[in-house]
């Protein structure tokens, strides 16, 4: 009777340590794939160094022309402008950490190795996600403490980090740089390809801004604020940058969630069903 009861323990532990070790195993193929190319370090440090030098450079030429400006500016807002290099760079390495397996063909060596897509498709996200979160908080607060220190030099205004509202965009924006970047992986895997998936991610991104000032009050606020990005700049910008297209930070949050779960099921979707 003990034998008998024992037993199907055993095995379901054996079956989950299994599990568990097949999934790092992944995990560290797939770590080794991102990490030996040398595609990946050109592609993060090109967003670090252009997100933080764009920031340099702005604040420098404020600084040299401070008479021209009007004095009511934000330092925080300004020490941010080079997110937006950041989040270009980002995305597009996102696209690619898969998009470039399907053009080389390394896909089928991948799910060869890994029948299990699921694993395949949780390691990448999660090393995706997990990289570009450690980046996108290195970028912006090296972005923000550069700004602030040659806005200081200038003897213009600045701010500190210890600031609620500061703290918020800044620690917030590098939170969410993971957000654009893991929906182009998506994209990479529902359209296997690179030109394909940046052009709809970005496409995503910009529409608001490209549009914004020529569209109606009413598309603004009821059509705009149900886009990713007016969802994302709600949690982290909302409250330094009212616009008339964001919506509250909580409803903005679920808005973004509810377009990354929407990408991300199409995607583990599409590459379960379909032929490598």
């Amino acid at each position: 009777m003990t034998m008998a009861t024992m037993t199907p323990n055993k095995t379901i532990t054996a079956s989950t340590a299994s599990n568990r070790g097949g999934f790092l195993n992944t995990m560290a193929s797939e770590w080794l794939k991102l990490a030996t190319l040398r595609a990946t370090h050109i592609t993060l440090g090109l967003g670090f160094v252009l997100s933080v030098a764009t920031t340099a450079l702005v604040c420098i030429a404020l600084g040299s022309t401070q008479d021209d400006w009007s004095p009511d500016f934000s330092p925080i807002t300004t020490s941010m402008v080079g997110t937006v290099f950041g989040l270009i760079i980002y995305s597009a390495f996102g696209v690619m950490a898969v998009s470039r397996e399907y053009a080389n063909g390394t896909i089928r060596l991948t799910l060869t190795a890994t029948p299990d897509r699921s694993r395949v498709f949780l390691a990448k996200l999660l090393l995706v996600g997990g990289t570009l979160l450690v980046m996108g908080v290195l970028t912006t607060v090296s972005m923000f403490y550069a700004g602030q220190a040659l806005l200081g030099a200038y003897g213009m205004p600045t701010a500190s980090l210890t600031d609620p509202d500061a703290a918020r965009m800044v620690l917030g924006l590098g939170v969410v740089m993971p957000f654009f970047p893991v929906m182009g992986l998506g994209f990479g895997m529902i359209l296997r390809s690179t030109a394909g998936g940046i052009t709809s991610v970005l496409v995503l991104w910009w529409f608001p801004q490209i549009i914004g000032q020529i569209v109606p009050m009413w598309f603004r606020e009821n059509i705009l604020n149900l886009l990713p990005s007016n969802g994302v700049d709600s949690i982290t910008a909302g409250h330094i940058q009212p616009s008339p297209s964001f919506s509250d930070p909580v409803v903005g949050g679920a808005i973004a969630a509810a377009w990354l779960v929407a990408v991300l099921g199409a995607a583990y979707l599409a590459f379960l069903k379909r032929d490598a």
